[in-house]
């Protein structure tokens, strides 16, 4: 029989070991798991949300309530505002977000 180690350990399954992204001079842990990122493709396609209320869902998932109301009330700059989406996707897949947001300016 042959065994192909995945790499997979259970660090790698707890909260310990997903990603975080740093806004100000705060850490806020990104789920990353298969499931989280199911539930935001979903989000990304309902037509019967408008745009607010997607990214609100998406960072609700991504990042809990908690961190995504805290956000939300910083009222962040268009721009900024739009890079952290793709921050959050980024550090969901394991991709760069500028690289994320360089396809999707092309597309």
């Amino acid at each position: 029989m042959r065994i192909i180690d995945t790499g997979i350990t259970k660090e790698m399954l707890s909260g310990d070991n997903c990603p975080q992204l740093k806004i100000v001079d705060k850490l806020y842990t990104v789920d990353n798991r298969q499931k989280t990122f199911e539930e935001i493709t979903k989000v990304q396609k309902n037509n019967e949300l408008d745009d607010s209320e997607r990214t609100n869902k998406i960072y609700e998932l991504a990042l809990g309530k908690e961190a995504a109301k805290e956000i939300l009330e910083m009222n962040l700059p268009v721009e900024s505002a739009v890079y952290l989406s793709y921050c959050i996707m980024g550090a969901i897949i394991g991709e760069d977000p500028k690289k994320l947001q360089d396809e999707a300016r092309k597309n």
